[in-house]
C-alpha cells in the first residue's frame, strides 16, 4: 500500500493482485461519509460500494465476529424505537454471497443481518439491547445509511461488512458523542484526563478495535483475493474508502 490523496481525502493505494484498492479517510458520522463517498464517485467509476470498518453489536455477536449486512435502516434512535418505519437500505444479494463465501480460518463465522445506522454513539448496553429488539437489526454504525444512500443515488450496488468492536452487554468507557461536537473534544479529552476510572474501559475498547481490525484484514486479504478482475468494488468505512 502506498499513501495517496483523492479530492482533499488521504488514503492508502494498492494495485496488488491485478486489482486497484483505494482506501480514503472520511471521518466519523454520517455527514463525512456522504460526503467523501459523493466526491469519490463524482471524479471516478466503480462497481459497488462496500461500507466496511467498526460497529456496536446489538445481539449477542462476540467482539471480532464480522457481520455481513442484508440491508441498513436509516432515522434517528427515538425514530428507529418508535413505531415508524424509516427508510432501508438493501444490500445486493450477489455482493452478500461472495462475502459469505469466505472463510476464515481460527474465527468466528460470518453472520449476515440488518444494520441501523444513527446520528450518535449508544454508550450505554441497555440503549442498544432496546434498538436491537425494536429493529431485529445485528449490528449499530453512524455511517452505513449515508454511504448506501450515495450508492444508490449513483445506481451503484451497495454492501456492508463491519466488525463488532463493542459487545450488546457493554457500557462505552466514555460518552463518544462529546468528541463529535465543535469543541468537544476539549471537554471529552478532560473526562478521560481527570477520571481514571474510564480508563481500564479504554484498555478494553483499544484491545477489542485491534481484534475487530485484524478480521476485516483477514477477510478483505481473501475477499480481494476472489473478486472478478472486471469488478471495480470501491468500500467505505468511518475511517476510510477502501476500493478495489
Amino acid at each position: 500500500m502506498r499513501p495517496v490523496s483523492r479530492r482533499g481525502h488521504s488514503g492508502l493505494e494498492s494495485q496488488a493482485l491485478s486489482i486497484h484498492v483505494l482506501l480514503i479517510q472520511t471521518g466519523i458520522g454520517a455527514d463525512k461519509a456522504r460526503s467523501a463517498t459523493q466526491q469519490i464517485l463524482e471524479s471516478e467509476s466503480w462497481d459497488v460500494i462496500i461500507s466496511t470498518g467498526f460497529a456496536g453489536a446489538l445481539n449477542s455477536s462476540p467482539i471480532g465476529s464480522l457481520v455481513i449486512g442484508q440491508e441498513v435502516l436509516l432515522g434517528q434512535p427515538a425514530d428507529l424505537l418508535s413505531d415508524s418505519d424509516p427508510q432501508r437500505i438493501v444490500c445486493h444479494p450477489d455482493w452478500i454471497k461472495a462475502s459469505l463465501s469466505i472463510q476464515l480460518m481460527d474465527a468466528y463465522p460470518l453472520q449476515c443481518g440488518r444494520f441501523v445506522t444513527t446520528d450518535r454513539v449508544l454508550t450505554q448496553a441497555s440503549q442498544k439491547q432496546i434498538l436491537g429488539k425494536r429493529t431485529g437489526a445485528m449490528a449499530i454504525d453512524m455511517e452505513s445509511g449515508a454511504i448506501g444512500q450515495v450508492a444508490q443515488q449513483h445506481g451503484l450496488p451497495f454492501l456492508i461488512v463491519r466488525a463488532i468492536s463493542d459487545g450488546v452487554n457493554e457500557d462505552l468507557p466514555v460518552d463518544f458523542n462529546l468528541f463529535l461536537k465543535p469543541f468537544g473534544w476539549v471537554g471529552g479529552v478532560r473526562h478521560v484526563l481527570f477520571t481514571p476510572r474510564c480508563w481500564k474501559g479504554l484498555f478494553r475498547l483499544y484491545r477489542n478495535s485491534k481484534q475487530a481490525g485484524l478480521q476485516l484484514s483477514r477477510f478483505f486479504e481473501k475477499f480481494f483475493a476472489t473478486v472478478p478482475l472486471s469488478a471495480s468494488p470501491i468500500a467505505i468505512t468511518k475511517t476510510g474508502v477502501l476500493n478495489p
